[in-house]
């Protein structure tokens, strides 16, 4: 497939952010995402999502502030949750974007935060590059670059990891590990974890790191429950000294993790 040599027929691809958290998303929108970037997702027919219930569920909060150009039942919506997974479509990136090709825009939804950061989309993004399409990136909330601005940590020097490993073993090692090329590079590690999974990563830095190194949670990001609080690891000790305590601020809610030795 070789690069369009003229871009003005092709359409836009639109990278459009979601809310965080489970809070109401009428409430969120208004709060997150301006009004510019709320009319142009509102102006889309053509989608590429994770999950079609949770892009209908957006599209209609914001018709709640910014009527849809399109009504929901006639708008073509196509799943994609990345290479690596099965999307029920069977589609392809250079087939999913048919509508780009034919000059019409489309968006790509991030089921929460941005497209892709954390989340899948950069081979979508990666192909309307190739078809030489313009790429337009919307203003919204990311919960790695809202946590990092928060943790007074250092935000010049910064490196994201995703998941780390779910066994125990393999977990303090990596955090060991992350904890060394922090202090050797002066850098701010970031990762995230399943809910459920939080309060298993809380006791586990607690009992890998350094006593003075710095760990921050910032937990529900840009909802009315944020909680966020840095601290050297031995304070952390002092304030969650068991399970239960840990499980009151931690359990089910997400959270994003940075460390700073």
């Amino acid at each position: 497939m070789s690069k369009s040599s003229n871009t003005s027929v092709l359409g836009c691809l639109y990278l459009v952010p979601n809310t965080l958290g489970e809070e109401d998303r009428v409430t969120q929108l208004s709060r997150v995402i301006p009004p510019d970037a709320l009319c142009q997702m509102a102006s889309l027919k053509n989608w590429i999502v994770e999950d079609a219930k949770t892009a209908r569920a957006l599209l209609n909060a914001v018709n709640q502030i910014t009527p849809l150009s399109h009504p929901l039942q006639s708008m073509q919506m196509n799943e994609w949750r990345g290479p690596q997974s099965k999307n029920k479509t069977g589609l392809k990136p250079h087939e999913l974007l048919k509508p780009l090709i034919q000059g019409e825009d489309v968006g790509l939804m991030s089921e929460a935060g941005v497209p892709g950061v954390a989340d899948p989309g950069a081979e979508i993004i990666n192909m309307a590059h190739h078809l030489g399409a313009r790429v337009k990136p919307l203003v919204g909330p990311s919960s790695i670059l809202l946590g990092l601005m928060a943790s007074g940590l250092n935000g010049q020097c910064f490196s994201f990891h995703g998941y780390l490993p779910v066994d125990v073993v393999e977990r303090s090692k990596k955090i060991k590990q992350l904890e060394h090329r922090s202090k050797q590079n002066h850098e701010t590690q970031l990762w995230i974890e399943t809910p459920y999974r939080n309060t298993a990563m809380l006791e586990t830095c607690l009992a890998t790191l350094l006593p003075q190194t710095q760990l921050c949670l910032a937990i529900d990001l840009s909802l009315e429950t944020e909680w966020i609080w840095t601290a050297p690891i031995n304070e952390w000790q002092k304030r969650f000294t068991n399970q239960s305590s840990m499980n009151d601020v931690l359990k089910n809610r997400p959270a994003i993790f940075l460390m700073l030795a």
